[in-house]
């Protein structure tokens, strides 16, 4: 008797327990929301929007510095002028 009864509170309680806090989620967990994407955290193949975001970052940074470069060689002025008679020393480390 003290077996049945022990087991009739554990069940009880469990109930309770299930039924105060139960197992509902706010997202949807349907067959056809899962069905329509597949990969939710995924923007492209292999990246998530933050991954996409960064690399878009660092290829912009690049691209605005080598754009200086660029403007620097299309308007000849990324070096000194040979047109001197003088040795022309060159302080960068880079030989020419």
């Amino acid at each position: 008797m003290n077996r049945a009864l022990s087991y009739i509170t554990l069940g009880s309680a469990v109930l309770a327990a299930t039924t105060l806090v139960g197992c509902n989620s706010t997202d949807d967990v349907s067959t056809n929301s899962i069905l329509s994407n597949l990969t939710p955290e995924l923007m492209g193949l292999d990246e998530r929007p933050v991954d996409i975001k960064s690399h878009m970052a660092v290829t912009g940074n690049v691209d605005l510095r080598l754009f200086w470069g660029d403007l620097g060689r299309a308007t000849y002025i990324d070096h000194p002028s040979r047109l001197s008679p003088y040795p022309i020393v060159y302080t960068s480390g880079q030989p020419r």
